[in-house]
């Protein structure tokens, strides 16, 4: 087997030139390093599995924890605009029953103002209709008397 020249040994025995040796022993390094880093790292990856493991679990029992805290503070905030929506409500029924509500008022004085002119409108058209049966009521009276007298 042919020998190697090692660093440290500065004797010129070795069957490679100083240039391959570099060339040679820092490309042989490289794998050496590789592989023992590969054989470091499989028992870290066990570790660091196992590691992994318990900070997923961790993680995943802050997340499960956040979670329900806010599914509470969600279900707190619901609450409130649940209660607020309810006393919306009630102020402003109180208002319509007061006679003071803008969104009563207003709606109620175009109703009001209909009515009136319907009213008017119904008054007028009864007149009208009143005239119209003493109208007709005067022709059969006066187409009566005719008929009379031609009659006699």
């Amino acid at each position: 087997m042919p020998s190697m020249k090692v660093e440290g040994d500065s004797d010129g025995d070795g069957d490679l030139s100083g240039g391959d040796t570099e060339r040679s022993g820092g490309s042989s390094r490289g794998p050496d390093r590789d592989s023992s880093a590969e054989e470091a790292d499989e028992p870290d990856s066990d570790d660091s599995s196992e590691m992994d493991e318990s900070e997923c679990e961790r993680r995943r029992s802050e997340c499960l924890d956040n979670l329900s805290n806010l599914e509470h503070q969600f279900s707190l905030l619901r609450e409130q605009l649940y209660n607020e929506r309810v006393k919306h409500v009630e102020y402003q029924l109180a208002e319509v029953r007061g006679g003071r509500s803008q969104e009563y008022l207003g709606p109620l004085r175009r109703l009001q103002e209909n009515m009136r002119v319907r009213i008017e409108v119904a008054g007028i058209l009864k007149q009208m209709r009143i005239e119209n049966i003493k109208h007709i009521y005067d022709a059969e009276e006066q187409a009566a008397h005719q008929h009379f007298k031609v009659t006699i």
